[in-house]
């Protein structure tokens, strides 16, 4: 979750600090040793992808081809059938 609290802009107003007062430290994750396709490597910024289990993503201004940064745009959630649910 991108923030801390949910609704940010109110909560914000409320306690009258900056709305990045609120940002979630344990949002970003950095995963040196994780693999990607080759094509991933031709990529431009802003195009996206989703990938297996995860979610859907789009590559970073900052990606290189020896070093990729893909931005988290919506997580797949698991169906309460596969969770144990009805």
């Amino acid at each position: 979750m991108l923030f801390t609290v949910e609704d940010v802009l109110s909560e914000a107003s409320k306690q009258n600090v900056d709305f990045c007062t609120f940002i979630n430290p344990e949002n970003l994750v950095e995963r040196p040793n994780a693999r990607v396709w080759d094509l991933h490597k031709n990529c431009k910024p802003y195009d996206r992808f989703q990938f297996e289990r995860v979610g859907y993503f789009c590559v970073d201004e900052q990606s290189t081809a020896s070093k990729m940064v893909f931005n988290s745009i919506v997580a797949l959630k698991e169906s309460t059938e596969k969770k144990g649910g009805k």
